[in-house]
């Protein structure tokens, strides 16, 4: 048999509904998966072993009772150091919060308890999800699975580690500028940030309230899909302004009704998304845009009015609203918060209230522009990061070389992914290829807000005739 850590979880869940395979044996597939790799990789801040085996054994007597909750019933799943989980530390991978054990669960992690999801720890974070690399923690780096010597990107980089070593069939992230997306793109995962609003932030240690989205990583855009079944619908106690209400969307089902992309219309970008790309990237991205067209898209070349404000915008709507929801622990614990992490918030208490005004008002131009863009076209692709992974211990300010030119590498990481943030819009992480290093190269899709689904179809049309990167355990 396959190796069933390395199997979708659309496959496992199938089996686990026709009891060939057992939650058990799922969930300690997983346990010596990352028995093998925690200590290379670092992936997880807290394992719950012992009480993942006692919900897997649970799931699996209900499952033998006729009592099979759906298609996440019994499923190895891991969460971001982020969110709220009951009787369990959740510490935002800070010192600062390493005696914090909420007693309540998210909304979200609440939602996949009740799916019958088997949680099996939390993952490690860039300090409060402050940082794109997953190195300022408490507990010291997470490692890229393709090249331990390169970072696995960030904030979310330990769920993008756990989903793509099979230690978990979800890992779910959060997003603020790329947070979910980036790791997704340098460990050759599939990442997917929804619309803002669509899934529920309430429970979740808050970076920036304006920019912040959850979201899942997997192995696949089914699996994405299934997550996205399951952690969706209205909550009241939503902490998002402007949070979408109503049922959950058929996300699973909807994906089956895509054959190939004829008639659909995918914008590609003559500004801004290439001008810093490596051009090793550029090139696996390239040739994934020619399969799109294969698939029976119509590429059209179309230029973006406004990119050049996002990257200021973006900067200073996160560090200023980060540096307001640390207003009162920051000044009396500095000496407890990672070095990198401290000077941002620095950096967000230096911004004026006019600055913030001018960023927001920037923000509006860039939603109107985006939907401007949008008018006639289904999606636009680029590369997730116009960079693959670079080295872990770099001395600060880290600096790439890329298309020839030295550029900063935190900024570079989150070059591309703000602009999603800033629009509220889906933005779906893809693995299509290498680099001759070896290393992931990701494609983003991204839509107009509320069509999360089409961005999903996209996807999946895509994965269905096209095999991801593989990446052997050893």
């Amino acid at each position: 048999m396959e190796d069933i850590t390395m199997m979708s979880m659309e496959q496992v869940a199938g089996m686990v509904r026709r009891q060939e395979i057992s939650p058990v044996d799922l969930v300690e597939a997983c346990l010596k998966r990352t028995e093998l790799l925690q200590p290379k990789l670092n992936a997880y801040v807290y394992l719950m072993a012992d009480e993942a085996r006692k919900k897997a054994q649970i799931a699996e007597d209900e499952i033998k009772q006729g009592k099979y909750k759906g298609m996440m019933h019994g499923i190895p799943v891991a969460l971001k150091d982020l969110y709220y989980t009951k009787g369990v530390p959740t510490t935002a991978s800070s010192e600062v919060l390493k005696d914090f054990i909420p007693d309540y669960n998210s909304t979200i992690v609440q939602r996949l308890i009740d799916a019958g999801a088997i949680i099996m720890g939390k993952t490690n974070t860039h300090e409060f999800a402050f940082g794109p690399t997953t190195e300022d923690s408490c507990f010291g780096p997470t490692r890229n699975p393709w090249n331990p010597k390169k970072h696995p990107g960030g904030s979310s980089g330990g769920s993008g580690v756990a989903a793509a070593t099979g230690m978990a069939y979800v890992a779910m992230g959060t997003d603020t500028g790329g947070s979910v997306r980036i790791p997704a793109s340098m460990c050759g995962t599939v990442g997917f940030k929804p619309s803002y609003g669509l899934a529920s932030l309430y429970g979740i240690i808050a970076l920036s309230f304006n920019l912040d989205h959850p979201g899942p990583i997997c192995r696949s855009v089914t699996d994405v899909a299934i997550t996205m079944d399951t952690i969706t619908g209205t909550d009241i106690r939503d902490t998002c302004p402007g949070a979408i209400t109503g049922e959950p969307t058929c996300f699973y089902e909807g994906l089956k009704d895509e054959g190939d992309l004829t008639g659909k219309i995918i914008g590609v970008p003559t500004n801004f998304f290439f001008d810093k790309t490596d051009y090793k990237v550029e090139f696996v991205v390239r040739e994934a845009i020619e399969k799109l067209k294969e698939l029976g898209a119509e590429i059209r070349y179309i230029h973006i009015p406004a990119l050049e404000l996002v990257t200021d915008a973006s900067t200073c709507i996160m560090f200023s609203e980060a540096a307001f929801l640390h207003k009162e622990r920051y000044p009396l614990q500095k000496e407890k918060y990672q070095a990198g992490v401290a000077e941002r918030l620095e950096q967000g208490n230096a911004y004026t209230a006019v600055q913030y005004i001018q960023a927001s008002r920037n923000r509006e131009k860039i939603m109107s522009a985006w939907e401007e863009t949008l008018k006639g076209i289904d999606a636009v692709v680029a590369p997730t990061c116009p960079i693959t992974a670079f080295d872990i211990g770099l001395t600060p300010p880290w600096k790439i070389e890329t298309r020839g030119q030295t550029e900063l590498g935190k900024p570079m990481c989150t070059y591309h992914t703000r602009l999603a943030n800033m629009t509220g819009g889906p933005a779906l992480s893809l693995p299509v290829g290498l680099t001759d290093e070896k290393l992931p190269v990701g494609l983003m899709i991204m839509g107009r807000r509320n069509d999360d689904l089409g961005v999903l179809r996209i996807g999946y049309v895509y994965e269905k005739h096209n095999r991801y990167p593989m990446l052997e355990i050893n």
